[in-house]
């Protein structure tokens, strides 16, 4: 079976796609709700180094990172975001994936209105299973503390502890309630500097929020990281797509290092491809716009002045 041949669409709201030769699993097993579908998901991938590892040699001083990315609808229902979640992290335990990254708005559900008490139960549970697969988790939700409501990106640590957290800065219009977050604009996990972001921090798209660009990308590169994971929900409007990923390819360039790019499924495509945007202009790995999607790719981080990748 061809690569394209094994990307197909399931049966079931919640059924997830993943890339490469296939074997399927039923849902319940997955952590799904029962009648949900198959997911049909990847084998392990072979380790780094490995001939089956084809395209993904490092360079000196460099090392191939793995990601699992998952490309899935949000929705209002905690208990069925957090059934997804179970599934994308079996797939980075299987793959031996370094990091994980989720949708914004991923586990609250993009919306405002969510019960702080049940995504800070769902969360916890979210920290064990980043224990368990031995992986960082970029963990897309709102998240409410002090009074205010924040989109935030939580970063849980190969030891289920809570690393840090980013929240969106450049908010958009539709996001009235919530407030903007601001620095640390880079974080560390294994020895490598990263920068997180979420959809519209990227691009600032006309119509959706005020300027001025502040170019958190490029601030973030200056700050020495090697790699920027990009967590978006961006919809289906087809009208933006050219400007989103064209924003992708000219701001990795800029930034000299590659952006992993992760987003909301919305149908009947994305406007916004998920996958790997290396500094060369062009898309290294994308996932198909159309479905549900559960994949892991690789991506070599930038090497900065006095600080590499670990072996």
């Amino acid at each position: 079976m061809t690569r394209r041949e094994a990307i197909k669409a399931i049966g079931g709201s919640a059924a997830l796609v993943g890339m490469g030769t296939l074997s399927t699993m039923r849902a319940e097993d997955a952590g799904l709700p029962a009648g949900a579908g198959a997911i049909e998901q990847p084998p392990v991938l072979p380790p780094v180094g490995h001939p089956g590892a084809q395209g993904r040699r490092s360079s000196p001083g460099l090392s191939v990172q793995r990601v699992t990315l998952a490309q899935v609808a949000t929705t209002k229902n905690v208990a069925d975001n957090l059934a997804k979640a179970r599934a994308a992290f079996q797939l980075a335990r299987k793959d031996g994936a370094n990091w994980i990254l989720f949708p914004e708005g991923f586990l609250s559900g993009y919306y405002s209105g969510f019960n702080q008490g049940e995504v800070a139960s769902a969360f916890t549970e979210v920290k064990q299973l980043c224990r368990d697969a031995q992986v960082t988790g970029l963990i897309g939700t709102g998240w409410k503390e002090a009074g205010k409501i924040y989109n935030q990106i939580r970063i849980v640590s190969p030891a289920g502890e809570l690393l840090g957290q980013y929240a969106k800065n450049c908010l958009c219009y539709a996001e009235s309630d919530w407030t903007a977050g601001g620095p640390p604009l880079v974080f560390e996990a294994g020895g490598i500097r990263f920068g997180a972001l979420i959809c519209n921090d990227l691009w600032v798209t006309p119509g959706f929020s005020d300027g001025p660009d502040p170019h958190l990308s490029l601030k973030i590169a200056r700050a020495g990281a090697q790699v920027i994971f990009h967590s978006v929900n961006s919809g289906s409007d087809l009208n933006y797509e050219s400007y989103h990923e064209s924003n992708l390819v000219v701001r990795a360039a800029e930034a000299g290092c590659p952006i992993v790019i992760v987003n909301a499924y919305s149908p009947p495509q994305v406007n916004a491809r998920s996958g790997v945007v290396g500094s060369g202009f062009n898309y290294l790995e994308t996932l198909p716009r159309d479905r549900e999607v559960l994949h892991t790719v690789e991506f070599i981080p930038a090497l900065r002045q006095g600080k590499s990748a670990p072996a």
